[in-house]
């Protein structure tokens, strides 16, 4: 089984060595390198290609949405995981939008935090259930208010892969459910994606919501 390679990108010496030390012993999990800024976030990801980076929401040059959002401009497939002390439900909503594949809470424990990477590295949200719904749903009434339908139609088979993704399930889940590759299923949630006018899966789930979907 392949690593996945994390970036880590917070402004503190010492919360970035903790995270080293709780991955340490996850044989699944490989650090390929720290950032101390949003910038430095932003040229790591171009320059490693991680497959994950944890993101702190406060830092300097270039706070934690920001970059998310310039990470995912740039390159749509890097997945971010938000890492954060805060819980205010407008910072969830934010980083969300910027493109983030879930948030995670810096009072998480090991076992959790390498399961949480692992799983947003397959394509699966990671954010509580009941606090996904009300994203979900305050990001559907934002396009509500701000988005048309989309100019193409979704196809039959792009419909049936969106109500998964409304249901929360990964990449492989749904590729497995339709007999399908995941690379199949990439293909296809990039033309949702573009036919909606999103970025990432939670806004996508979001648009279904608002298209009573």
């Amino acid at each position: 089984m392949s690593r996945v390679r994390v970036l880590i990108a917070d402004d503190r010496p010492i919360f970035r060595a903790g995270v080293r030390g709780m991955l340490r012993d996850f044989a699944e999990i490989d650090i390929v390198g720290e950032a101390m800024t949003g910038r430095q976030a932003v040229e790591g990801s171009r320059r490693l290609k991680p497959d994950v980076i944890l993101m702190d929401l406060n830092m300097p040059e270039m706070g934690g949405i920001a970059a998310t959002r310039a990470i995912k401009e740039e390159d749509p497939e890097r997945v971010i995981l938000a890492l954060t002390v805060s819980e205010a439900e407008e910072d969830i909503v934010e980083m969300v939008a910027a493109g983030a594949s879930g948030y995670v809470l810096k009072d998480v424990d090991p076992a959790s935090l390498s399961r949480s990477i692992q799983d947003a590295h397959a394509g699966r949200f990671q954010l509580d259930d009941v606090l996904t719904r009300r994203v979900i749903v305050r990001l559907g009434a934002a396009f509500k208010r701000t988005r048309r339908p989309p100019a193409q139609p979704l196809t039959e088979r792009e419909t049936e892969i969106l109500k998964m993704v409304v249901e929360g399930k990964g990449n492989k889940a749904i590729a497995n459910r339709l007999g399908l590759g995941e690379g199949t299923v990439k293909s296809h949630l990039r033309n949702i994606y573009r036919k909606l006018q999103v970025q990432t899966r939670t806004e996508a789930a979001a648009h279904a919501v608002q298209l009573d979907i």
